[in-house]
């Protein structure tokens, strides 16, 4: 029996990775935040459901899989724009992005996994590319200056299911 699917249950799971690039403004400071991070989507009853990995706590719907990523982007992006807002200074947004994508689910963590396996397995389909795992990883930079060099870059989603690249 696996651990993602109960056994009359032939949905595929799908271990995404990604990377965000987000500009944030504090009160006094703005900062670009990176994720190099990890969700795991499910099909449900109502649509695609992308369960945040790292960072977890977040998840997004969709009608397809790539709808539920950007669903998923979006409310990680209005996370940090929250933990801006609740900030007082730089430092104290950098501790709370690094606790946000650091707050792992189990479940969601041991559901990768095993997707991932299927992946390189040849056991799941899907229009993604399939790209090697990318070390999960965030950075928070404070900006000196705005300069357009500070523009996110286009994310990268892919679908993991290759052994972890160096970092």
């Amino acid at each position: 029996m696996s651990a993602l699917r109960e056994p009359e249950d032939t949905a595929p799971v799908y271990p995404i990775v990604f990377k965000i690039q987000v500009v944030v403004q504090g009160t006094d400071y703005s900062a670009g935040v990176e994720f190099r991070g990890g969700a795991v989507v499910t099909f449900e009853d109502d649509g695609y459901l992308a369960h945040g990995l790292k960072p977890g706590g977040v998840a997004g719907i969709g009608a397809t899989l790539v709808e539920a990523y950007f669903d998923l982007k979006t409310n990680i992006e209005l996370v940090l724009y929250e933990l801006a807002a609740k900030a007082s200074d730089y430092s104290e947004f950098r501790g709370s992005v690094s606790h946000f994508f650091r707050d792992t689910d189990s479940w969601a963590k041991e559901a990768f996994a095993e997707a991932r396996t299927q992946v390189a397995a040849g056991q799941v389909t899907c229009d993604l590319p399939v790209r090697a795992n990318p070390a999960m990883r965030h950075r928070v930079v404070q900006f000196e200056e705005q300069l357009p060099e500070n523009n996110p870059e286009p994310h990268g989603l892919g679908l993991a299911g290759l052994g972890e690249e160096a970092a």
